[in-house]
């Protein structure tokens, strides 16, 4: 895997809708320690500051870290349940995240990360969801 890589995070709520929400950019991919880590950067709207995103997976464990308009540090693993506030310009949110399953799948050029897991948001369930992250060499 090279550490330039084309990054496409899939998710998506089945109880809300079937279409997920893609987002497709540009990021770095390394590996420390049998760990693996993508970083990259996304801006929903010109208007809005860039926000800067960190993922790190490794067998059973995946952690979505986002830093700038919103700010959060979710961690899935599997059957634990794990909360995070999510801060936003509109206020702060509690998630809770019940990881079911974490699929990782490695070739030469690609990996594939997939999560399924159950969302609350302040204490309320909202959907069971899935996000799906493919990390392609450039």
């Amino acid at each position: 895997m090279t550490k330039d890589v084309l990054i496409t995070v899939s998710g998506r709520q089945f109880d809300i809708g079937d279409e997920p929400v893609v987002l497709v950019t540009r990021g770095n991919y390394y590996q420390k320690n049998g760990k693996h880590y993508v970083l990259y950067e996304e801006q929903p709207d010109e208007h809005e500051d860039v926000i800067k995103n960190r993922i790190k997976f490794y067998e059973g464990n995946f952690e979505m870290v986002k830093k700038g308009a919103v700010s959060s540090a979710l961690r899935f693993c599997i059957d634990e349940k794990s909360e995070s506030v999510y801060r936003t310009a509109a206020g702060d949110v509690l998630m809770e995240v019940v990881t079911s399953d974490i699929d990782i799948s490695e070739t030469e050029n690609k990996m594939r990360v997939t999560v399924n897991y159950k969302l609350n948001i302040n204490g309320q369930f909202i959907s069971d969801c899935e996000v799906e992250i493919l990390i392609e060499s450039t």
